[in-house]
């Protein structure tokens, strides 16, 4: 066996660390960003198993996961390299990010003047309004608020 293709016993928990560290950033990397895979999805609301889906038959094969986790790590590399720095993820999340946030400002401003009226933000708060108060008497009661932020609001009260 040659050198360069051997890793000593004592390196083998680091080099599996880093492997799934490698996994977890290309992974992150998949639902961050939307590829050309969407399947009809909206940017990045695709789930990791639906992009990797190459011919949308519903399974996942080994060749299919391997070429989405290449396209997810060509998409991360900036400098061609073949390898995602950790500031090549943290750019491509902010970039994301930052697309997200244009997207979200741009559904907001209905009339499309770059800018944002009380008027306009009113409008999508108003139709969650609608939905929460369920008896329509204009305000939401206890009962109608939704579980789940409840439950996350007491865990922090009690931390």
């Amino acid at each position: 066996m040659s050198k360069t293709n051997h890793i000593p016993h004592r390196n083998l928990p680091w080099v599996l660390g880093s492997a799934a560290a490698a996994l977890a950033l290309v992974i992150g990397a998949g639902l961050a960003t939307a590829g050309p895979r969407d399947h009809g999805h909206k940017g990045s609301r695709a789930l990791p198993f639906e992009q990797a889906d190459a011919n949308a038959d519903g399974q996942v094969t080994r060749a299919e996961a391997d070429q989405y986790a290449a396209e997810r790590v060509a998409a991360a590399d900036m400098d061609g390299d073949g390898l995602v720095s950790f500031e090549e993820a943290k750019a491509q999340r902010q970039a994301k990010r930052e697309q997200r946030a244009r997207d979200r400002f741009m559904r907001l401003d209905a009339d499309g003047d770059g800018q944002v009226s009380v008027a306009e933000f009113q409008t999508p708060e108003a139709r969650v309004f609608a939905r929460l108060d369920k008896n329509d008497d204009g305000v939401i009661s206890s009962d109608e608020r939704p579980r789940q932020r409840m439950r996350h609001r007491e865990g922090r009260q009690q931390q």
